[in-house]
């Protein structure tokens, strides 16, 4: 399988679970890190990686993470922005992280658009 995995908000909110996943998955499957920090920051990125724990095969650095996922046949997406997800075609296994940009602790809601979501009630 082909695995992308989000860094900001999502490894460095929980850099101890995707240790952990990545360690275990590296074996068998490509792990890509995918990001869209400033390109020429790879190098960075490797040493923090790296400084967590964080097994990949591939840093990516894209503003268009939808487009890359694609054209890399990846097939299991973890990241915390829901825009992110919006493109993706349905055979693209997405687990949201739920961190304190997306989810309201203290009220226990998903903070999310009307442009992401589709309301129930």
């Amino acid at each position: 399988m082909n695995i992308a995995i989000d860094l900001d908000d999502t490894i460095t909110y929980s850099p101890e679970f995707f240790s952990i996943l990545t360690q275990l998955f590296i074996a068998e499957h490509r792990i890509y890190i995918i990001t869209n920090r400033e390109p020429g920051t790879e190098q960075k990125i490797a040493e923090d990686l790296d400084f967590l724990g964080i097994e990949y095969n591939e840093i990516v650095i894209t503003p268009n993470k939808a487009e890359y996922i694609r054209d890399h046949n990846i097939t299991i997406f973890y990241e915390n922005t829901d825009e992110y997800h919006l493109e993706l075609d349905e055979n693209v296994t997405v687990f949201k992280i739920r961190e304190p940009g997306n989810f309201s602790f203290p009220e226990k809601k998903w903070i999310t658009s009307k442009r992401n979501s589709i309301f129930i009630d």
